[in-house]
């Protein structure tokens, strides 16, 4: 994996790290196509994972349903985190020799440094620790199910399954466009690195998630940047001991860097989304304050799932954002509109 370091000043000492290889690129894409939420927003992913007309061969869409009913599209990310594989051959060889505690602790989510010893405990069996590891996270909307599977899963066929995915995804998708893939995410992290010498900490965030102003946790030393294309456009957190992980979609420019008249998907995403009546008025409502979908409702008195398709809409081109059941307005993307639209037009 090439990773590129460089650093930052803030009210103490961050580190900005980026990784990228087609091994992350892989486990992000089978995390895309198996997400059912996802399904119609993906931009360069016609069909999902049950699709017959997707093209997958069935020893593929096998390994993607178990994918889909267990979420171990979260097990490859886990492992890839504790993993210097920069191939799939080593990548494989190191999950097949991995000691089971070592396999289900790596696999369990990072929750906070308070939890980790029940994540050891949890990974040994210790059904306490399992349902503490469970209680914390009953607001998420997988994980609880998901470590009770890693926590119980047969390990051999875990490892058989997870190898399998890898090797057949790596084999029919990434194969094909390996050379276009590995040079897109190469040419994303480089012009990352000179937006980075150009911009201040919090600035830098916001451009890349797209998202309202994140401020490192005091316990956050590290943040890594992961780039994906694939998911685009959704930018994905998670948690690893001391650092913060986005995986972020690449920009336009990366992926076709001679043409300075293809604007980012982004910046067409948002147009798109304030072009349509019932949109721009939920925008103005989230503007005012957050709100639940129930409220949402009543106030427009449309049903939920058409107010669902709007607010889906709106998220996908980062003008909201939600927490658990409640939608807010990002304001900071919604100011820099015309701010993205003229240096678009500048250039």
């Amino acid at each position: 994996m090439q990773i590129i370091q460089t650093g930052f000043k803030a009210k103490h000492d961050y580190t900005i790290l980026f990784e990228t290889s087609l091994l992350w690129e892989a486990a992000l894409g089978i995390a895309a196509v198996t997400n059912d939420s996802l399904a119609g927003t993906l931009e360069h992913v016609e069909r999902m994972w049950d699709e017959p007309e997707n093209g997958f061969s069935d020893g593929l869409q096998v390994e993607l349903e178990k994918i889909h009913q267990c979420n171990t599209w979260k097990t490859l990310l886990q492992l890839l985190h504790h993993s210097n594989a920069t191939t799939l051959e080593e990548w494989s060889a190191l999950v097949s020799n991995m000691p089971e505690q070592i396999l289900r602790e790596q696999s369990l989510p990072y929750i906070g440094s308070a939890f980790e010893k029940h994540r050891t405990l949890a990974a040994q069996g210790n059904e306490s620790s399992l349902a503490t590891l469970q209680e914390v996270t009953a607001d998420n909307p997988f994980f609880s199910d998901y470590i009770a599977f890693i926590a119980n899963a047969d390990i051999s066929c875990l490892k058989e399954h997870l190898i399998s995915v890898m090797e057949k995804w790596m084999e029919e998708v990434i194969r094909p466009e390996e050379k276009v893939l590995q040079d897109m995410l190469e040419r994303d992290i480089s012009n990352k690195k000179q937006k980075l010498d150009a911009m201040d900490k919090p600035a830098f965030i916001r451009w890349v998630t797209n998202s309202t102003s994140y401020k490192p946790e005091d316990a956050i030393d590290t943040i890594l940047f992961i780039p994906h294309f694939y998911y685009r456009p959704w930018t994905v957190s998670a948690d690893l001991p001391g650092t913060k992980v986005f995986y972020y979609p690449i920009h336009a420019n990366s992926i076709d860097p001679d043409n300075r008249y293809n604007p980012d998907t982004m910046l067409v995403r948002k147009y798109k989304a304030l072009g349509d009546a019932t949109r721009l008025n939920l925008l103005k409502r989230l503007m005012d304050g957050e709100q639940t979908l129930q409220q949402l409702t009543e106030q427009l008195s449309i049903a939920k799932s058409t107010l669902h398709h709007h607010l889906k809409m709106l998220k996908s081109a980062g003008l909201i954002e939600s927490n658990k059941q409640t939608y807010y307005a990002n304001k900071d993307s919604i100011a820099s509109l015309d701010h993205e639209l003229q240096s678009f037009l500048g250039e």
